[in-house]
């Protein structure tokens, strides 16, 4: 097994408060991170993407000029330097599910909930940067909202979904496989809908519902099962 190298990858740091990206850089430098570049907004982000290869984007949300919905979104889109798999980490928190919900949607590769440890942080750069590339939800992009604390309302009633005989229900969320369609929506424990029914589940959203397990409302979740599936269910 290869050696794990930080120092081969250069991370890009985006927050607005000074003391806050101070400390992450610090964390980042003593995890064996050399080659780090910072900026105090999406503004300023995107112009160090344009003159630097980067890895990897550890962005905070709630920031002037661009937020940090509005960088990811470009960088997905293909609207930077940046390729549009670039790693992405989304630092913010854990209850505010809108924030967790339009990330999911742009398959950003982590999440960083507030306050940071240096164990959370280790372990998500770590796996960001060495983890699954591939995109599968490009084509949905330009339909999400960015803009910050919009108050929709969430519709909770299920899109229909067809064959109701390869409808199952999974007890919990590690059941959940790629290829499963939702029936229902999913809910954090505090009522923020963090998917919405229809989502067709990929790696990378089967991946950060486990990683949110903790504040994923703990009820039996319906799927529509491909024929594939099915069979093998």
């Amino acid at each position: 097994m290869a050696t794990f190298e930080p120092s081969k990858f250069t991370i890009l740091v985006v927050e607005d408060n000074n003391l806050s990206r101070k400390a992450l850089i610090g964390m980042l430098f003593k995890s064996g991170y050399e080659n780090i570049l910072s900026a105090p907004d999406g503004r300023s982000a995107i112009e160090k993407i344009e003159h630097n290869h980067i890895d990897l984007i550890i962005t905070d949300i709630n920031m002037p000029h661009i937020n940090g919905l509005e960088l990811i979104k470009s960088v997905r889109m293909g609207q930077t330097k940046a390729v549009p798999e670039t790693s992405v980490i989304a630092v913010t928190a854990l209850s505010d599910t809108e924030t967790i919900s339009t990330c999911m949607r742009f398959e950003i590769d982590a999440f960083l909930p507030k306050p940071i440890t240096v164990k959370d942080a280790r372990e998500q750069i770590e796996q960001a940067v060495t983890g699954h590339t591939e995109l599968y939800q490009q084509h949905l992009y330009n339909d999400v909202d960015t803009e910050l604390n919009s108050g929709n309302e969430t519709d909770t009633l299920a899109k229909p979904i067809p064959d109701a005989s390869q409808i199952t229900t999974l007890q919990n969320l590690y059941e959940l496989q790629a290829g499963m369609t939702l029936v229902g929506d999913i809910f954090a424990n505090n009522g923020g809908c963090l998917l919405k029914a229809g989502t067709l589940l990929d790696n990378r959203l089967v991946k950060r519902l486990r990683e949110l397990s903790s504040i994923i409302d703990d009820h039996p979740i319906q799927v529509h099962l491909e024929e594939s599936q099915a069979e093998e269910a």
